[in-house]
């Protein structure tokens, strides 16, 4: 069989596959004629979806003309599932995207432009919205969706730990301008304990990964990319410095366990075996269930740079281009983004750090009746955090990293510098080839 016919057997496949999903999640359900009838596409874990599909049945009791059937797909499978409906023009109305993939996405043709859609809705107002919100919502200008499930990476910290070891809370020591990367490392180091039979006890840390490093990366004065992101910007000494420090916090330190040590999540921050760790504040929740036996809070990142190093992310709602009700789309996307349900899902729950500026600094959501206590941290890193160079071209450059990068983690090659020579060799080759996912 010849290469164009494998083409057309795996399009008739893929197209195939597309209407049994369609068939699959419409089910029975019809859409009466005088209502406007959208699907709606998310991930997340149980209690997520039944969040949303609570404030999907508030839309609907405040848009009676609008139906919304909500579609619930696991988290390994969605970006697949997303490529194939959108490529095959039978996605849902109204999908969560990462940002991850939206530039791509949003290159390819698939997403509405919603910037018509805003400028007629008077009730739309961009300033409403941190400034990196809408950073991420933006292709070339223009709007391209709204973000939710958005905030800044914190450190999340064993008090407990922090207090047997002697050591001063990193809250109090970033309110004072005093938590720094070299203050971490030696923290790091003091809560970590080995037995009699050289078998770890503790931790004082569990080492970043992709993109948690660009926090250490961009504190040590480096980036990833050029302004224009055209090539690598990693032969920079001070990155190779902040890959070196990340690294030997495993092997020189021994303040990290290694990729042997983390196996099965032996030492996973629930475990209460792990002083520092870095996440979203959508980890709260899960923390919040599983955390009985130590004290913990959140405090922002380790920084040299005036909080310039801090990171922020999100991910967007859109209306998918083949859609036919966009208008409802749009309608149901300022609902999902508006006070009401970043209320519930930042204030309440803490699933999410709010989009809304107000929702963010208001009372309600700066004052906490449980851990973490210090909510001001969220807010302080998404303040003066900044976005991930993301772009069209992230799943191409990013995966070079990770495959050259982990010789040095894996401690096969201990230095940095040697390791970026690689990596910066396969990111500019990459980045100077036509795109190609």
């Amino acid at each position: 069989m010849s290469s164009g016919s494998n083409l057309l057997v795996g399009a008739a496949v893929i197209a195939a596959l597309a209407i049994s999903w369609m068939i699959h999640e419409r089910g029975q359900i019809t859409c009466p004629p005088d209502k406007a009838c959208i699907r709606y596409m998310a991930w997340g874990n149980p209690e997520q979806m039944n969040v949303e599909r609570g404030l999907t049945d508030r839309f609907e009791k405040e848009n009676p003309t609008i139906q919304v059937d909500l579609v619930s797909v696991p988290g390994a499978n969605y970006l697949q599932k997303e490529t194939l409906m959108l490529a095959t023009k039978t996605a849902p109305d109204v999908l969560r995207v990462d940002h991850y993939n939206f530039p791509k996405l949003v290159e390819d043709g698939y997403f509405a432009d919603l910037t018509p859609y805003a400028s007629r809705d008077p009730s739309y107002r961009a300033a409403d919205f941190w400034p990196s919100a809408m950073a991420e919502n933006t292709y070339q200008g223009r709007l391209y969706g709204l973000n939710v499930l958005f905030g800044g990476e914190v450190l999340y910290y064993n008090k407990t730990l922090f207090k047997s070891a002697g050591l001063t809370d990193p809250f109090i020591l970033a309110k004072k301008g005093e938590w720094t990367w070299e203050q971490f490392r030696k923290d790091a180091i003091a809560m970590t304990r080995f037995g009699s039979d050289g078998e770890p006890i503790t931790f004082g840390t569990l080492n970043p990964g992709m993109p948690s490093i660009t926090a250490v990366l961009r504190g040590f004065g480096a980036d990833w990319l050029n302004a224009r992101h055209t090539d690598s910007a990693l032969d920079d000494p001070r990155a190779a410095a902040a890959l070196q420090f990340v690294a030997d916090l495993v092997w020189k330190d021994h303040a990290a366990p290694n990729p042997a040590q983390s196996a099965n999540n032996a030492f996973a921050f629930e475990t209460g075996k792990v002083g520092m760790y870095f996440d979203w504040m959508g980890m709260t929740p899960r923390f919040r269930n599983l955390i009985k036996e130590f004290d913990w809070d959140v405090c922002t990142l380790p920084t040299d740079t005036k909080g310039e190093n801090y990171i922020v992310k999100g991910n967007q709602l859109v209306v998918s281009a083949s859609s036919p009700n966009k208008e409802a789309g749009w309608k149901f996307v300022r609902f999902m983004t508006g006070v009401e349900a970043e209320t519930l899902l930042g204030d309440d729950l803490r699933r999410e750090f709010p989009t809304r500026q107000a929702v963010a600094e208001s009372p309600r959501f700066v004052t906490c009746t449980k851990t973490p206590y210090q909510v001001s941290a969220f807010v302080d890193c998404v303040k003066t955090g900044r976005i991930l160079p993301i772009d069209d071209r992230w799943a191409e450059w990013t995966q070079d990293y990770n495959s050259d990068i982990d010789d040095l983690m894996a401690g096969r090659n201990r230095s940095a510098k040697a390791v970026l020579q690689k990596v910066v060799k396969d990111v500019d080759r990459t980045l100077h080839e036509p795109p190609g996912y």
